[in-house]
């Protein structure tokens, strides 16, 4: 797919991301994930493009879900491309099983205020 600068395709990119994170890490342990090369690039590679995608949006749409930690989910790309040996494995899987669980609903939230109503 060619970059955008659509809002709503950044939006899509991390709600697609998310799912695919969720999909991945399905029934697993911390020690099956621990272990997996697959599984953990996996995570990492969907938090970058989720860092990137919230990097490329609007400010004045992330400025109305100000409850998201914004900043801190912008600087895992940071981390992830540069100082990759500061995160560990732990980090990395409370990601996946916390986090984009917990953005989740934000991202749909912000996709159907981007649609407009029915």
């Amino acid at each position: 797919m060619a970059a955008s600068r659509s809002p709503r395709a950044r939006l899509l990119h991390i709600r697609d991301e998310i799912d695919g994170v969720a999909a991945a890490v399905k029934g697993l342990t911390f020690e099956q994930y621990r272990t997996s090369y697959l599984h953990r690039r996996t995570v990492e590679r969907a938090a970058q493009i989720i860092s990137e995608a919230v990097k490329a949006l609007p400010r004045d749409l992330l400025a109305r879900y100000g409850d998201v930690p914004w900043a801190s989910i912008i600087g895992i790309g940071n981390l992830l491309r540069h100082e990759y040996q500061r995160l560990d494995d732990f980090q990395l899987w409370e990601i996946a099983t916390v986090h984009l669980p917990e953005l989740e609903p934000v991202i749909k939230r912000m996709i159907e205020e981007l649609d407009g109503p029915p």
